[in-house]
């Protein structure tokens, strides 16, 4: 199963990132569609990485590679935090446009990066996986701080699905973030760790989708 959804995700991505650059060229909001371009390519270079598994052996080389999803993983996962609240303030709530809103977002996105560069980063020791099909490299051990970073940023996502809904925006950013955090808890169950990856995936396309979704309404002044 591994050996066949990492692929196809990773041309998937490539496409989800072809259609971002068209929604940014067709007036979705520069920051918000820049911040989304590097969430998506990250993502696209994750399940790249993934789907060489099914070739590639064991190697120094290849585990020095690996390395670079859990850094981009620290550095660009916590930019959903700004892409949420660019959601938010994009439908005109007013304390988002107040100074105290952007610098706090900011503090808190330099924060969690800091903290999963400080916790995860750089005591990372991987170890070789071989399981359905695909060579691997996984942490030796779990660092709590992956926990709180995945917590804060879903906090971010959810909070700002509902927000758009109640002020009329897009449904797709609450939805999709409701289908990531139910997936997460259910792939444990299924043992089929590629599905993870699915729900990240319908995750990035609910976030083009609601940035698509703006862009729309402020070219016809909706």
């Amino acid at each position: 199963m591994n050996a066949i959804l990492y692929p196809i995700l990773t041309v998937a991505y490539a496409g989800l990132l072809g259609w971002g650059i068209a929604i940014l060229r067709r007036g979705a909001p520069w920051s918000l569609g820049v911040m989304l371009l590097a969430v998506t390519a990250a993502l696209l270079w994750d399940n790249l990485v993934l789907s060489a598994g099914a070739w590639v052996q064991a190697s120094e080389g290849f585990e020095r590679v690996h390395s670079t999803r859990f850094l981009l993983h620290a550095c660009i996962t916590p930019l959903l935090v700004p892409v949420s609240y660019e959601f938010v303030r994009q439908t005109g709530a007013e304390w988002a446009n107040r100074p105290a809103a952007a610098l706090t977002v900011l503090l808190v996105t330099i924060g969690l990066i800091v903290l999963e560069l400080a916790a995860s980063v750089s005591r990372l020791r991987l170890r070789p996986v071989f399981e359905h099909g695909i060579l691997t490299y996984e942490p030796v051990g779990r660092s709590w701080a992956g926990g709180v970073m995945i917590a804060v940023v879903m906090a971010a996502l959810l909070a700002a699905g509902w927000i758009l809904l109640r002020r009329g925006g897009p449904s797709s950013l609450l939805a999709g973030s409701l289908i990531m955090l139910i997936g997460s808890a259910l792939v444990p169950l299924t043992g089929i760790p590629s599905l993870h990856n699915l729900f990240e995936f319908i995750l990035a396309a609910s976030l083009w989708a609601a940035a698509d979704r703006l862009a729309f309404r402020a070219r016809h002044g909706l």
